[in-house]
């Protein structure tokens, strides 16, 4: 609330006028404290409305009480020694509090600007990283020109990686969930293609990258020549976790009949370097019947 404002002002009224009513009932219990109920609303107005409201919820409290609640009542009447020491006791205990208010509103409004900057900062970083791998799949695109099927491969491996790290960039906490990472490269298809199972766990945005293509190399292949090619194939992912330790299983369901591969491909190759660098490792069983792929893996 910006000081020297109608608002800043109306927080005073209200803030002075609940303190004199309960200073009111207070007197009604037989207690003769003069400042009590006051000192909240001089804190809370400072608080609220800035240094200028608490000085100027200080300077009604020293009336209000001089007026209403020191004989004779209802009239500024002569101060005694004691009174007269009392208001200047609550002025300064009160100017205390005005002043840890006003170091306490220019701490958190240091730190709401720095929390925008930072906002900010994040989202011109995001939006760069964006336009870098877009300007990496065009480059990749331009230079294959002549080789659409590498150019597609690497491009969507790329697309691949971007795509995670937007969802870790949405995170406030920079992790992302499993059921996200399938869903990124299962969106193009029907949820009956994926069922997936599994407690819940969120991975780090290390591990959400790299878990990214490795789900999109899985998926890539299925689509090509596993059960993703099959109208009525399916894939099922499940999973457990001991600790930070994730075991994955991916399976293929009725697509066409697997045969292990004659040489080890390139895609094959990431997925296994994507989890030996998030301490895990991987075996594949080309099951006539389906692709089975067992994952073990860090997820910090």
């Amino acid at each position: 609330m910006r000081p020297y404002s109608w608002t800043a002002l109306l927080i005073v009224i209200i803030c002075l006028a609940v303190a004199s009513l309960l200073r009111v009932a207070v007197a009604s219990l037989g207690i003769n404290a003069l400042f009590p109920t006051f000192y909240p609303a001089v804190l809370l107005a400072a608080l609220i409305g800035g240094t200028p409201a608490g000085i100027a919820a200080i300077l009604g409290t020293v009336l209000i009480v001089w007026w209403a609640f020191i004989p004779p009542l209802f009239a500024f009447g002569q101060l005694s020694g004691d009174e007269a020491a009392n208001i200047v006791l609550f002025a300064a205990s009160s100017g205390c509090l005005v002043v840890m208010s006003h170091l306490y509103r220019d701490a958190w409004i240091r730190l709401r600007r720095r929390d925008r900057e930072r906002e900010l900062l994040l989202r011109e970083m995001e939006h760069r990283g964006r336009n870098t791998y877009a300007i990496v799949e065009s480059i990749v695109r331009n230079t294959l020109v002549n080789d659409r099927t590498s150019a597609n491969a690497i491009a969507g491996r790329v697309r691949a990686v971007s795509s995670a790290n937007d969802l870790v960039n949405q995170s406030d906490d920079k992790t992302v969930s499993l059921p996200a990472l399938l869903s990124l490269e299962f969106a193009p298809n029907p949820e009956t293609r994926l069922r997936i199972s599994g407690p819940y766990i969120e991975v780090s945005s290390d591990a959400a990258r790299k878990l990214g293509l490795v789900f999109h190399e899985l998926a890539t292949n299925a689509m090509k020549h596993g059960a993703l090619s099959n109208p009525n194939g399916s894939v099922a992912v499940n999973w457990q976790a001991n600790g930070r330790m994730v075991r994955l299983t991916w399976s293929e369901q009725n697509g066409p009949t697997v045969s292990p591969p004659t040489r080890q491909g390139f895609g094959t190759l990431i997925v296994t370097e994507s989890l030996k660098s998030l301490s895990g490792r991987t075996t594949f069983d080309f099951d006539p019947a389906g692709l089975r792929c067992d994952m073990y893996f860090s997820s910090r």
